[in-house]
């Protein structure tokens, strides 16, 4: 067997174009919680969470259900509410007049975050709605769409009553 001189090897490794460290994969941070949204002045965030009655849950949901079908959306969406405009836009050019959004089950709820400002206790609260749109096609007669979506509602409750 051969041995390569050291300075035959020193020659090659010289040559060589260079070796880096590294890897093809893409970077994936780890995920994390994101951070609650600060209280309004004065609350006081409520822990353990206070349930939120199914009442007043299938309430909310029947009023957004409502403002869709008449056309009066906004009306119940959260100054807030991301991309606000391009909804009011979808809704007038894709969405049949004559649709109506009609509820089939409200499939279970989770309290996403509490608190309390004098004695009105406000909850964010993620909802699990089914749906059907109804509405009819000329072409193809009566026409209903399912759907499972996940509302984000802000419900609001005075200690003591409603």
């Amino acid at each position: 067997m051969r041995t390569i001189a050291p300075a035959l090897l020193a020659a090659l490794l010289a040559a060589a174009p260079p070796a880096l460290a590294q890897e093809g994969r893409a970077f994936n941070p780890i995920a994390r919680p994101a951070a609650r949204p600060a209280l309004p002045d004065g609350a006081v965030r409520v822990t353990p969470p206070v349930p939120v009655p199914r009442d007043r849950i299938e309430a909310a949901v029947a009023a957004v259900a409502k403002a869709w079908s008449e056309r009066q959306l906004e009306a119940v969406l959260a100054p807030g509410f991301q991309r606000r405009a391009e909804l009011a836009d979808a809704m007038q050019a894709k969405v049949p007049r004559d649709a109506t959004l009609r509820v089939t089950a409200v499939q279970g709820w989770q309290v996403l975050d509490q608190w309390r400002l004098g004695r009105t206790i406000t909850s964010r609260v993620s909802v699990t709605v089914r749906t059907q749109v109804e509405f009819n096609d000329p072409g193809a007669g009566f026409q209903a769409r399912d759907g499972t979506n996940e509302w984000v509602m802000t419900i609001r409750t005075r200690e003591g009553g409603p």
